[in-house]
């Protein structure tokens, strides 16, 4: 399958979901052989890719990757990725409406599907169960969310693996109780879970410190996230609790508690990273790289420790020392690859304001390489050319960018500002024609000045004036230029 048929059964499903939403059945692909585990990084490095393009808001380009990937095999960890971006697609459909209504179903029954079918495979189990439920909960059906999580729960098998999987499990059967308010029931399935020996004392404590969290119970918590602690409970799970048990921008009290869990174990990374974190995030950089330098082979978090230490030496003022550890994170296999593609950015914006332009020019190319698409490589790129007085240069990465991503206002916009100064008036208005049409408040004030100062137009320049503050009432500049061209119409 190419891309434009992805796109053809994509549009196809849509549209077949009015009928078939009423049966439930929206996808009908064969199941396929499981990929073979000389596939998994293959897998692993589609499933990156689709993420970056689901979080720059390429949701439709994310599932056509995945379909045509699926058409080799059905292996579990794409069928999962499918459907959370059919979730995503979910939410952005319209449910006001018996045709929105009825497309919205459409795609959560195919995205059910993907889940139930990733549930039977030997990977993903835990992931694909919350899939089926979360679906059944957007669909209306929370009984047969809760029956599913209940299932789940009771079929896992009584080995290593399986109590591990079982203890999962029924984390999310309590966390999903908990935030329905039914405590009682959630304390019932701690209650059965200690009796069959999934959860002993600490991780029964780790459960009811859950359901204090997810309630929003912030009182006493993060003493209580210590206790835990002390009585032997996961620090990965702990630390997670511990980011909930302040309130989201009290960072102090995170920042404390983080630095309490770390002196009480000094041996336990985990508490190290997320102390670096938060002091990243309550904007003390040099105060993080401690931390975050030595979790950086952390199994769990060095990848993400890398990432932030690469924006805290951002932030103090390093670029250049950031960059190796950018650099280290752009394997095709990384799971944080989007991030070190943006620590790149962050690299040659510090380039550029050091009028190192040259510099920031080969790492908008070298991003530009890796992600064809990327929308701040595209606006610095040509920017960089234009400060080396390459204006040739400027104008052909412009032309790029536009073929790369021809609605992008701003590119319209600034390429539209290079060729009037260059004299092509004509091709440039069109650019701002086209910027204003895709919501440029930017492109509107430009023509609107242009037909005040090169045609005299005080008429069609109050109009594009007005338009602009349609999109933007916030420029006291533009409301005076239209109240000034307004005055000089005649009657």
């Amino acid at each position: 399958m190419n891309l434009s048929e992805a796109r053809r059964r994509r549009n196809f499903i849509a549209a077949a979901a009015l009928v078939a939403a009423c049966a439930g059945v929206v996808s009908g692909a064969l199941a396929q052989e499981v990929a073979p585990a000389e596939r998994g990084a293959a897998t692993q490095a589609v499933r990156q890719r689709a993420a970056e393009l689901l979080a720059q808001g390429s949701a439709g380009e994310a599932e056509d990757l995945l379909r045509i990937e699926l058409e080799k095999g059905r292996a579990p960890a794409l069928l999962i990725a499918l459907g959370n971006v059919l979730i995503e697609r979910a939410a952005a459909l319209e449910a006001t409406s018996d045709l929105g209504r009825s497309l919205r179903q459409g795609v959560l029954e195919e995205a059910l599907s993907l889940y139930a079918e990733a549930v039977l495979g030997p990977d993903e189990r835990v992931a694909a169960t919350i899939g089926v439920a979360s679906c059944h909960v957007l669909l209306g059906r929370e009984a047969e969310a809760e029956a599913v999580l209940r299932a789940a729960v009771a079929s896992a098998g009584g080995d290593a693996p399986g109590l591990a999987l079982r203890r999962s499990l029924r984390s999310e059967l309590i966390r999903f109780l908990a935030v329905r308010e039914r405590v009682e029931a959630a304390n019932e399935v701690i209650a059965e879970g200690r009796a069959r020996g999934d959860l002993d004392p600490p991780h029964v404590a780790l459960e009811q410190l859950r359901i204090r969290s997810v309630r929003g119970e912030r009182d006493g918590l993060h003493e209580a996230v210590v206790a835990a602690a002390v009585a032997g409970a996961p620090p990965a799970e702990l630390c997670y609790l511990a980011w909930n048990a302040a309130d989201p921008a009290d960072y102090e009290k995170k920042l404390f508690l983080y630095s309490a869990l770390h002196e009480r174990f000094p041996a336990e990374l985990s508490f190290r990273y997320y102390r670096g974190a938060t002091r990243l995030f309550m904007g003390d950089p040099s105060g993080a790289l401690g931390d975050l330098e030595a979790c950086l082979d952390h199994p769990e978090h060095g990848e993400r420790a890398r990432v932030y230490l690469g924006k805290a030496l951002l932030q103090a003022g390093r670029p250049d020392d950031a960059l190796p550890h950018f650099e280290k994170l752009l394997g095709p296999s990384s799971e944080v690859r989007g991030d070190a593609l943006d620590g790149l950015i962050g690299v040659a914006v510090a380039r550029a304001r050091e009028r190192r332009f040259a510099d920031a020019l080969a790492l908008y190319e070298r991003v530009l390489a890796l992600d064809p698409l990327n929308y701040w490589a595209h606006l610095g790129r040509p920017l960089c050319h234009k400060s080396l007085g390459d204006v040739a240069g400027a104008i052909a990465a412009y032309e790029a960018g536009l073929a790369a991503r021809p609605d992008e206002p701003q590119l319209l916009n600034d390429f539209g500002l290079v060729l009037h100064a260059q004299g092509e008036r004509r091709r440039a208005r069109s650019l701002f024609e086209q910027a204003l049409a895709a919501g440029s408040a930017d492109g509107g004030e430009n023509l609107g000045i242009f037909a005040l100062q090169d045609d005299g137009d005080r008429a069609a320049a109050a109009d594009y004036f007005a338009r602009t503050l349609a999109l933007d009432p916030n420029r006291p500049r533009v409301r005076f230029y239209r109240e000034l061209c307004l005055a000089e119409l005649p009657g």
